[in-house]
C-alpha cells in the first residue's frame, strides 16, 4: 500500500489514506474514527466519480455504529466495501483483496 494518495492533483483536499495498486482498478482504502472523517471520505468517492476516476473505494471502520444513521447512509451508498473494524479488516482484507485482483 502507498500512504497518502492525491488522486485529483489540484484537490489537496481529497487525501485517500492508501492506495492498493490493484489491477484493473487501484483501491483507496479510507480509515473512519468518526462522522467527520466518514463525511470526508464519502465526499472524497464522490468527488473521484464524479471526475470519473476508475477506482474502488475501501473502508475500514473504527466504530461503525458509532456513525449516525445518516452517516452510515451515506457512505454505504459512495463506497464500494466497508470494513466495520480494524479486526474486521485484519481477518477479510486478504482474501478480499485477492478476489479483487483475480
Amino acid at each position: 500500500p502507498r500512504p497518502g494518495i492525491f488522486p485529483i492533483k489540484e484537490r489537496d483536499d481529497l487525501e485517500v489514506d492508501f492506495e492498493f495498486d490493484i489491477k484493473p482498478y487501484p483501491i483507496y482504502l479510507f480509515g473512519v474514527k468518526d462522522s467527520a472523517k466518514a463525511r470526508l471520505a464519502t465526499i472524497s468517492c464522490l468527488e473521484f466519480q464524479r471526475a470519473r476516476l476508475k477506482f474502488k473505494g475501501f473502508v475500514v471502520h473504527e466504530d461503525f455504529d458509532g456513525l449516525s444513521k445518516k452517516d452510515r447512509n451515506r457512505i454505504t451508498s459512495a463506497t464500494d466495501k466497508q470494513f466495520i473494524s480494524l479486526d474486521d479488516f485484519r481477518q477479510n482484507a486478504e482474501q478480499v483483496l485477492e478476489r479483487e485482483a483475480a
